[in-house]
């Protein structure tokens, strides 16, 4: 039976995406005015092919189990996309289970990945684990992010360092839509760490000390880790454009855990003004000002 906990993170998850969903959307009438925004409650049951009765309880957190099929069910009344679904399913406890403590210790990455980061240099590389907590990283990562290693705690959270560091804030280009993306990642994973003290820390102190964070975190978006572009307006280098890549290195050494590389976008000139930045003295201080 999934704990209290996930069930009310399941109820939430249904409740934004009905309201999300207006009647025309899946060949349903209007019907005149309604009081609730979206689809009603019946609507999506008689969609997904369960009693009113049983959606509802789903929805109120009650005591009680749908199967894998009854949730894909209605996934697919709310039309959900597939990542949305795997959500739904993982925050059911429908996913393997999490090896226990895979990432609430720091992993023994061993001298040769180390190695491997440092030859990436001046490409910006680091390694983190399903909290986003860096447990290792090269010259490049430190001229964007800081220095992790006078950090300590979650001052070393990738998270905590996009939201709580007004430098690093500064310098992300576009940050809202960098950080609410995510956010979404976040929630993503989040379904298997739902009963976790140990994850629950990182969100809690982020939704207290993030408005951003806290609005976008209620707003139950899910997104799968995907490569993309990501830009800086460092103080020093000027505009630093990358695409970047995240690498599963997760076996039965690193359990849990992503390699993250930043390359140069050709012709931008940001090769060269990350060349100059690791050749000049560091500066004091996160990088960001």
């Amino acid at each position: 039976m999934p704990s209290l906990e996930r069930r009310r993170e399941i109820a939430t998850f249904l409740r934004t995406r009905r309201a999300r969903l207006q009647p025309h959307e899946v060949g349903l009438p209007a019907g005149g005015r309604r009081r609730v925004e979206g689809l009603r409650r019946e609507e999506v049951a008689a969609l997904a092919g369960v009693s009113t009765e049983w959606y509802t309880w789903i929805e109120q957190a009650r005591d009680v189990r749908p199967s894998a099929d009854v949730l894909r069910r209605i996934g697919s009344a709310l039309r959900l996309e597939p990542g949305e679904t795997r959500h739904l399913l993982a925050l059911a406890d429908y996913t393997a289970p999490v090896r226990e403590g895979a990432d609430s210790a720091v992993p023994e990455l061993g001298a040769h990945l180390q190695r491997i980061l440092d030859q990436l240099d001046p490409y910006p590389a680091w390694v983190y684990g399903e909290r986003w907590d860096v447990v290792a990283w090269n010259r490049g990562a430190t001229v964007l992010y800081g220095d992790f290693a006078t950090m300590e705690g979650l001052e070393r959270n990738m998270l905590c360092i996009l939201f709580l560091d007004a430098g690093v804030r500064r310098m992300v280009v576009d940050w809202p839509r960098v950080a609410r993306g995510l956010v979404a990642k976040v929630r993503a994973i989040y379904a298997r760490y739902v009963d976790d003290p140990w994850y629950h820390e990182v969100v809690d102190r982020l939704c207290s000390e993030s408005a951003e964070f806290a609005a976008w975190w209620r707003d139950h978006e899910v997104q799968p880790h995907e490569d993309g572009v990501k830009a800086f307006d460092h103080p020093r280098g000027g505009r630093l454009s990358f695409d970047y890549s995240v690498l599963d290195l997760r076996d039965e050494r690193f359990p849990n855990l992503g390699l993250v590389t930043y390359a140069p976008q050709p012709g931008t000139g940001t090769l060269e003004a990350m060349e100059r930045l690791l050749a000049a003295p560091p500066a004091a201080g996160a990088q960001g000002g």
